[in-house]
């Protein structure tokens, strides 16, 4: 699957948002990096660019995060979900059921850049430091938060949030050793709700950087359906009294 398992990870965070976060600029930082809170949801055209180019349209809502790949045409109709609690699912023609995608899987390779465009970088983790710095001449506190869970992708991470405008600008992934795996760079020139939205991120490793571009922001209410395991490819279970 290559890049496109990467795709299965938009999912991890575009889901909810923490309800024991209380810091004002956290949870404005996630919401606009599409974390939205009630029963709005948020779906984005993501084109990638890197070693394996792919697009896709991703929707997220209710803790819950769909997508389906248009390009390249060889992997059309690859469908993606993830769910509130860390599952991940990944169904393409041909298979008879969705199939799980593992905490491994979701480390490694390409799936880690789809882990990190997906995961929130405040849910499932506490913040144990905050300290004043900058980024790029911008004023900013750097979070750093230390997972709550074994099945949490990264042991550690650290945010810096502007102070101006609350909004997530780069990202530091740690493993529990405390050896930095990944970075990640975010730019927010969408618009949603009135605010600034994610419009690109750019992720770093040890080998590559890879890009994932925002575009065709839509905020409502999308159906339920959308983000049922059982509806998201192979036969379709009947429902009581039909």
């Amino acid at each position: 699957m290559k890049s496109f398992i990467l795709i299965s990870c938009l999912l991890y965070s575009l889901c909810s948002l923490p309800t024991y976060a209380q810091d004002t600029a956290l949870l404005e930082a996630e919401q606009a990096r599409g974390l939205l809170t009630g029963d709005k949801g948020v779906q984005w055209t993501v084109s990638v660019t890197g070693n394996n180019n792919a697009r896709f349209i991703a929707t997220s809502q209710d803790g819950k995060v769909y997508a389906e790949v248009f390009e390249p045409e060889e992997a059309k109709g690859r469908k993606y979900l993830a769910e509130a609690k860390g599952n991940m699912w990944f169904w393409k023609p041909g298979l008879s059921r969705p199939v799980s995608v593992s905490k491994r899987q979701r480390l490694s390779g390409d799936a880690a850049i789809g882990d990190i465009a997906s995961t929130s970088f405040v849910k499932g983790y506490k913040v144990v430091s905050q300290e004043e710095a900058d980024f790029e001449g911008e004023a900013a506190t750097i979070y750093t938060m230390k997972s709550n869970s074994l099945t949490d992708t990264y042991a550690q991470i650290k945010y810096w949030v502007t102070k101006e405008g609350n909004l997530g600008k780069y990202t530091e992934f740690y493993a529990k050793s405390g050896t930095l795996l990944r970075s990640c760079t975010m730019e927010y020139h969408n618009s949603a709700n009135e605010r600034p939205f994610l419009s690109k991120m750019v992720i770093n490793d040890n080998t590559r950087s890879i890009t994932l571009s925002f575009s065709d922001v839509k905020i409502g209410a999308f159906p339920q359906r959308m983000f049922e395991r059982d509806y998201l490819g192979g036969p379709k279970p009947k429902r009581p009294g039909k």
